[in-house]
């Protein structure tokens, strides 16, 4: 899916101190830096006694981690020497290193007590908004975020803050545009609220403005790998992917960590018959993300295309195991133990998906495997009510039902794609009824015309293996 950073913490800049010991930038979050005018600061001259280094941990300068700055901002709300109006931002500071962290609860208290010293704070709101937001609390991050707007009605960060809450947590791709519509308007170089506007209208099935809004990203702000990333997924989608690979290159290199761009490049290889390659890249992936389903799922499919079955299975397993449930591993994996000719294990898989999340072709090879592993079949029938007469491959279910023959149902095949997959379908159905001889002419037509990505193609590869002499 396309990438978007977390909501922003910001944190207001303190204007210089005498000995050029500055307040600078915005705590960071997800890489986003931002700038905004100065707060005053009205503290005593024995303030310069202050660490530095404290002051650069709090104001997250010199690349500081988040406990430095916890480190940094708890030293300068200790000291005493300061104004109540810098204690509300080095509370609000500390309060986003906390978020960083995934202490949650910390970070909304410090947001609480900087909003207590200074009430008109916006930025404050904002922070504790995200925290809300990442702890579940909706309501009140939409809260925040409408209070933080309100202070500071040109707070072009909230509004897309607020956007992308609209967006992931209340689902509402509309409303998030106009709230990015409202950043963007205050701040046309925001490069941030562009990407995520392009999420919204990808969301929206508008994939050519959400292809701008990427491009427009990338415009403004050339290192951002997610911009790269996400448009390199508008071109996999058109499949172009020529494009879609050298957007993965770029945000790779801007981002050798980028765990999602690796396993997207690795997707887009699959499409272009590059499995070694797609293999590393999927290697690489989960050597930075050792938990991503996804990439082992990828992986899965790139070495069943290999005829490497067992490995493929492996990675289906970590997929199940993490979550038992899920369609479309043990689709993969029950089509895996088919090509392998485990065929009672392919119904074991294929037999507990959900018959909401069941499309044809997994009904099919399910059949097959039962026919094939001597058990009864399942019923096609309900599935022959559900498709149209005129929709593929309703006519391989109807040749399975006994309700037309394999001419008929090669003849009903109306594209290459159709008729290599009734190939396929017939010579299954002909090689789970002892004939040898015409299932193999119809397999090998299947594997010379099915395109190579074909679940089709990659059965009747494996099976004219076990038809060898």
């Amino acid at each position: 899916m396309p990438e978007t950073a977390r909501p922003t913490s910001l944190s207001p800049r303190f204007n210089a101190l005498p000995s050029a010991f500055p307040w600078t930038g915005w705590r960071r979050s997800a890489a986003l830096a931002i700038g905004m005018a100065s707060a005053a600061l009205t503290c005593p001259g024995s303030a310069l006694a202050q660490s530095a280094q404290q002051i650069r941990w709090c104001n997250n300068e010199d690349q500081a981690t988040s406990d430095q700055a916890i480190g940094g901002c708890t030293a300068i709300i200790k000291s005493g020497q300061f104004s109540r109006s810098d204690l509300a931002i080095a509370y609000t500071n500390r309060g986003s290193a906390y978020d960083e962290k995934g202490d949650q609860d910390s970070a909304i208290a410090d947001h609480d007590q900087a909003i207590r010293i200074d009430p008109k704070l916006h930025l404050s709101y904002n922070n504790r908004a995200n925290a809300y937001g990442r702890k579940g609390d909706i309501d009140r991050a939409m809260a925040d975020y409408d209070r933080a707007i309100k202070l500071n009605p040109r707070f072009f960060e909230a509004y897309n803050n607020r956007g992308t809450t609209w967006r992931d947590d209340r689902h509402d791709s509309k409303r998030a545009i106009a709230d990015y519509d409202k950043a963007i308007g205050l701040n046309p170089k925001y490069a941030d609220a562009y990407n995520n506007r392009g999420i919204a209208y990808d969301n929206l099935g508008d994939h050519d403005r959400a292809m701008a809004d990427y491009s427009s990203a990338i415009r403004l702000d050339p290192k951002m790998a997610r911009a790269w990333n996400n448009r390199g997924l508008q071109h996999h989608a058109k499949r172009d992917y020529a494009a879609a690979t050298a957007d993965f290159d770029v945000a790779i290199a801007i981002d050798p960590g980028y765990a999602n761009a690796y396993r997207n490049r690795g997707s887009t290889y699959i499409q272009t018959l590059a499995y070694d390659r797609a293999i590393a890249d999927f290697d690489k992936a989960l050597t930075i993300k050792p938990d991503d389903t996804q990439a082992f799922l990828s992986r899965g499919i790139a070495y069943s295309k290999v005829g490497d079955y067992d490995r493929a299975i492996a990675d289906y397993d970590k997929v199940v195991a993490a979550s038992p449930r899920d369609a479309g591993a043990l689709s993969n994996r029950g089509y895996a133990r088919f090509y392998k000719g485990d065929f009672a294990g392919a119904v074991a898989d294929l037999s507990p998906i959900p018959a909401s999340e069941t499309y044809p072709y997994t009904a099919l090879f399910q059949f097959l495997a039962q026919a094939r592993a001597a058990q009864p079949t399942i019923d096609l029938a309900p599935l022959a009510a559900r498709m149209s007469n005129q929709a593929w491959p309703s006519a391989v279910v109807e040749f399975y039902l006994g309700r037309r023959d394999a001419d008929a149902t090669l003849a009903a095949a109306k594209s290459d794609d159709e008729r290599c997959e009734a190939q396929f379908y017939v010579g299954e159905w002909q090689l789970a009824q002892g004939q040898r001889d015409a299932a193999r002419r119809l397999l090998e037509d299947a594997a010379a015309n099915c395109p190579k990505t074909f679940i089709e193609y990659t059965g009747a590869k494996a099976e004219l293996q076990r038809l060898r002499p």
